[in-house]
């Protein structure tokens, strides 16, 4: 009605100036309103609370429901978590009007005023930046018609309720964390704490006392120098700063431009972006000045933005072989022997592999990222000394029976020895050693001299020149033995500076 959206103040001046004995026209003309306002508080204020008594039909009935109700059981009920009076009423008395239940557990039952009071929380500047998403609006191809729902992600400072708001196509970790890049650029620091709602890329695990961040997450924001705070499910209220400024956002832009189409993400952003502007120079009735005003003050306390940029990770669990090594991305990295037949956590950036303790999170190794395919980054500390004592020995002996063996085969083995981490090839040498009994020394040396010439070392390419070797007896597929070839100076095909033949000078037109 009318009345209803006057304030209290005016019901109680319409009421005082009527036991004047004042008219309505008079009163409306006295308190600077209209007449149809007067004469709807008048209607309200004249209206019964409950059905006359001269009503015995209404009347009765009202004393029946209200009387044969468990009103100190619905006391009880209503002390319970997440009780509502709503919720009571559609149980209890749902063929009665909802307000005449209400008047009568107001008038039967004491409630006390400090289950509904809250805490009105301060934040000091700096101190926390709320984080959250919320639906936006539908882009379509302007090719093929489909649409796809894009999303509003919202940054707002709980200090000083200044807004930072883009629309993005997903909520994927990678534009989750880009998106915070920006706002935190926009905002020009960051904040001490960040509050964000349960999203994937923010919380693994939601959880109202112990929730788990996203591992990606908990990286950037230790790189950042901030600490993740989740909401608790389902409450909006830890929250407060970034649900009234979601708010805000959907009754004024979302409003304004519900009926317009785009046709792309940077169409919508370049719209939103004025908006956006001029939200956070519109004065506040609250306060009287505006949000960017108010931030003004707190951008000193924020703190600064961190030099280097955010390398992003990738995280992947390995188990430790009996070699002491993880397989990561086709490579091989040690980690210390102990961790033999364990599983452990990797972390893998551009340029590092980092191993961790799955069960205290500790750092047990990290090695440089290897490029190529099927190399082994190996630290002789993560073997067993005595080990160590064993693998020293066995090359000392190899590299004695490599040389009474010698020739290319020789050559071959000591390449082999010679490497960083000699140990990762000793299965390679036990298999050639062997091979030196199954095969004759002929094709040994031509096969080795081979792999040394096309600098293939490994084990299945020296065998199986070897066994073509016998096979063909001395020559490769009816081919001689290879050797380098001997390109001729007076070729002009292979060097053009060479001088040219004389017969073939003749040819040429």
């Amino acid at each position: 009605m009318i009345g209803d959206r006057k304030h209290m103040l005016i019901h109680q001046e319409v009421a005082r100036l009527r036991a004047q004995g004042m008219g309505k026209k008079k009163i409306a003309a006295t308190l600077g309103i209209g007449v149809e306002t007067v004469r709807g508080i008048c209607r309200q204020q004249e209206r019964p609370l409950e059905p006359p008594e001269s009503d015995p039909i209404l009347s009765t009935h009202i004393v029946h429901w209200a009387e044969s109700l468990p009103w100190s059981q619905i006391e009880t009920e209503l002390s319970k978590p997440y009780a509502t009076v709503k919720a009571l009423w559609q149980e209890w008395a749902p063929e009665v009007h909802y307000l005449r239940f209400w008047r009568q557990l107001r008038a039967r039952v004491e409630i006390d005023p400090a289950t509904k009071a809250r805490i009105r929380f301060h934040y000091e500047p700096g101190e926390r930046f709320e984080i959250d998403y919320c639906d936006g609006f539908l882009i379509t191809e302007p090719k093929t018609g489909k649409t796809r729902k894009a999303h509003l992600f919202v940054c707002v400072s709980a200090a000083s309720d200044y807004v930072f708001a883009e629309f993005v196509s997903t909520q994927r970790s990678a534009e989750f964390l880009a998106s915070q890049n920006r706002c935190f650029g926009y905002f020009g620091g960051v904040p001490k704490t960040v509050v964000v709602d349960n999203l994937k890329s923010g919380v693994h695990e939601a959880h109202r006392y112990d929730p788990i961040l996203n591992q990606r997450y908990f990286d950037y924001a230790r790189h950042m120098g901030f600490v993740v705070i989740p909401a608790r499910p389902a409450t909006p209220r830890d929250k407060p700063a970034i649900e009234a400024a979601v708010g805000v956002i959907q009754r004024q832009f979302f409003s304004t431009h519900r009926n317009r189409v785009f046709y792309s993400l940077q169409e919508l952003n370049q719209v939103f972006r004025p908006y956006l502007e001029e939200l956070n120079t519109t004065r506040m009735k609250d306060t009287g000045l505006t949000r960017r005003e108010r931030f003004a003050e707190e951008i000193q306390a924020l703190m600064p933005l961190p030099t280097a940029p955010y390398e992003r990770a990738e995280y992947k669990t390995a188990k430790v072989h009996r070699d002491c090594h993880i397989q990561v991305m086709n490579n091989f990295y040690s980690v210390p022997y102990r961790y033999i037949g364990q599983e452990v956590r990797v972390k893998i950036t551009d340029a590092l592999v980092e191993a961790f303790n799955c069960s205290t999170h500790e750092s047990i190794a990290a090695h440089p990222r290897l490029k190529k395919r099927g190399e082994f980054s190996t630290n002789s500390g993560h073997y067993p000394e005595q080990k160590l004592i064993t693998q020293r020995l066995d090359i000392r002996s190899m590299r004695i029976e490599a040389d009474r063996v010698g020739g290319s085969f020789a050559g071959v083995i000591h390449e082999l020895l010679l490497s960083e981490e000699p140990l990762r090839f000793f299965r390679r040498i036990q298999g050639l050693f062997r091979l030196t009994k199954t095969q004759s020394r002929e094709s040994i040396e031509y096969a080795c001299s081979q792999a040394l010439s096309f600098r293939r070392l490994d084990y299945r390419f020296i065998e199986n020149l070897a066994r073509r070797y016998e096979q063909t007896g001395g020559s490769v597929i009816g081919v001689p033995v290879a050797s380098t070839p001997v390109r001729m100076a007076e070729c002009v095909y292979l060097h053009r500076s060479a001088p040219i033949p004389e017969a073939i000078k003749g040819s040429e037109p």
